[in-house]
């Protein structure tokens, strides 16, 4: 599909062609109504971004797969993270007894992982938060902050290594400070 004069009436037009077919990909994968629309959504704004510098020589079909496919493969790793997390937080309930001892100890780990995270330097306080806390992947932090994938990925090695020894450091050894530290 040539791209001609790269509008908005030719991206109305893509958009109509394949937007059924992102949607059936999706769903297929993540097997889930709204997870499907948000990436079709998502989808076709990224190539929205990126609509004045395609190329109608090149083939804009395979460059919106490409997209789709990676997304699907990201969300599906989220879901894999947020499951084992799930599941982490229902064996420690099988292991921890629900005493007042242990939910202070919590607490208190809690407490001195924040207080870890917030002696970050900035930058790399930045990457580790959109890393940990808002799921995203190397390459979408790295395109959000317009630094390379080499750079978050170096921070996130040296955030997540400050962030262990410093919790080491401050905090006695308890069945909660070990499911923690697995979780990272």
């Amino acid at each position: 599909m040539p791209i001609e004069n790269n509008n908005v009436l030719d991206f109305k037009t893509f958009f109509l062609l394949y937007k059924d077919k992102v949607y059936k990909y999706a769903y297929l994968h993540l097997k889930e109504e709204a997870a499907a629309a948000d990436l079709v959504q998502e989808t076709f704004s990224r190539i929205w971004k990126k609509w004045a510098e395609l190329d109608g020589n090149k083939n804009p079909q395979s460059y919106l797969y490409t997209i789709a496919r990676n997304l699907v493969f990201d969300e599906l790793r989220k879901q894999k993270i947020r499951f084992q997390f799930q599941a982490t937080d229902i064996y420690q309930t099988k292991l921890v007894d629900n005493s007042n001892e242990e939910a202070i100890r919590f607490k208190d780990l809690e407490r001195i992982y924040r207080e870890a995270i917030s002696k970050l330097p900035k930058s790399r306080l930045e990457i580790f938060l959109l890393s940990k806390e808002e799921f995203l992947d190397n390459q979408e932090i790295a395109d959000r902050l317009g630094i390379s994938v080499n750079t978050v990925r170096d921070q996130l090695v040296k955030g997540n290594k400050f962030v262990r020894q410093y919790i080491l450091d401050h905090f006695e050894i308890s069945i909660a400070l070990l499911i923690f530290l697995r979780i990272f």
